[in-house]
């Protein structure tokens, strides 16, 4: 784990600031952070609950997460650190170690922060338990909106096409929020074309997946549209069928050159990723749950059930991601999704969610390494 100087903790925001980069979210202030050469550091959030008392988040550009407390009150020993416990709705106790940056300020860095992000995502408040000393508590009021943004922020600053080399990346870019507006978002294509780490699936070994996937799941009546017609309808994949006129689905995939993250990190992040994307483009109730197919697929695996109600029923959806990484080499995500629900319908299933997932185990199963 690694401190961070003071200076990088206080969110005072750079005047080399571009105003794209600087967002409020209900309490959270955010906004990114130059060194004195204007080079961007970092972006960060915070908030004050009460006078004297922050907490801040930060993404550094190296993809680590840093959680940092500020209590005008404490009375702390710069340098010190100690372990502790992070815990966070239901989720089981997250170790970390709790370094105090100066008199007043403590904080944790997590070099992997896939499981911070996926706590911080359904939380709604956040308890520190220092293994001496007591406990800090603090409400999350926002924090899963505040997040995307300071994510989009991250993005902005490190040029899409230098994004997918840290290890905060989505590699699969879904989307970013317009600067000026909670509720859309800006499509960024599938993500970087290529960068060191990771390039595209080409298209014909995805057109041959999916055709194979549909073939399998029973899925007769499935048109892969054209190029031009994909883009209008699901900007975030290169690939994408229809099975009927309010239904169908997308393929995505990676192959890395080089050494990520390790994959289950990975998968977790881009889980949590797919689900801040979807989360910024649905105004309204946003509902969802993660259901984790690592045991069941034998290599890291998850399925994301999202549901977006809007006022338009018509434009409601509901969706199923599956992010897939049966190798060291290659993540996939495959989605399928329905348009519209019933003024009444409080959920919904996914049609061909799980013929197209029995599918998909299978076939990578049975196909690992290739």
């Amino acid at each position: 784990m690694r401190a961070l100087p003071t200076a990088a903790l206080l969110l005072l925001l750079s005047p080399a600031a571009q105003a794209a980069d600087q967002f409020t979210i209900g309490h959270w202030d955010g906004g990114a952070r130059y060194d004195e050469s204007g080079s961007f550091m970092r972006c960060s959030m915070t908030t004050e609950f009460v006078t004297g008392e922050f907490v801040t988040f930060s993404n550094a550009k190296d993809g680590s997460f840093v959680v940092s407390f500020t209590n005008k009150h404490a009375d702390l020993k710069r340098g010190q650190a100690e372990s502790a416990e992070i815990i966070v709705g239901e989720y089981p106790p997250l170790p970390a170690l709790l370094t105090n940056y100066d008199a007043n300020t403590a904080g944790m860095t997590f070099d992997n922060p896939g499981a911070i992000y996926q706590r911080l995502r359904i939380g709604t408040r956040i308890a520190v338990n220092p293994a001496t000393g007591e406990s800090m508590v603090y409400p999350l009021s926002q924090v899963n909106r505040g997040l995307q943004r300071l994510l989009a922020c991250t993005m902005r600053e490190m040029g899409f096409s230098n994004y997918g080399n840290q290890a905060v990346g989505d590699p699969f870019g879904a989307g970013i929020p317009v600067p000026a507006d909670d509720g859309t978002t800006q499509a960024v294509g599938h993500g970087p074309t290529s960068t060191a780490q990771f390039s595209p699936i080409e298209p014909a070994v995805l057109t041959d997946l999916a055709n194979g996937l549909l073939a399998k799941a029973g899925v007769t009546n499935a048109r892969i549209l054209p190029d031009a017609e994909r883009k209008k309808m699901a900007p975030g994949f290169p690939l994408f069928w229809l099975d009927s006129d309010r239904s169908g689905g997308g393929l995505s995939g990676y192959e890395f050159t080089q050494r990520h993250v390790p994959m289950p990190y990975l998968v977790g992040m881009t889980s949590t990723l797919t689900l801040f994307n979807d989360s910024a483009s649905c105004r309204g109730v946003f509902d969802s749950r993660i259901e984790d197919l690592s045991g069941k697929a034998g290599f890291p695996a998850r399925r994301i059930h999202t549901v977006c109600r809007r006022a338009n029923p018509q434009n409601a959806y509901v969706a199923d991601y599956m992010i897939l990484a049966p190798d060291e080499n290659r993540l996939i995500k495959l989605a399928v999704a329905r348009k519209g629900l019933d003024a009444q319908q409080a959920d919904a299933e996914v049609p061909h969610s799980d013929t197209l997932l029995a599918a998909v185990l299978q076939t990578l199963k049975g196909a690992v390494g290739q």
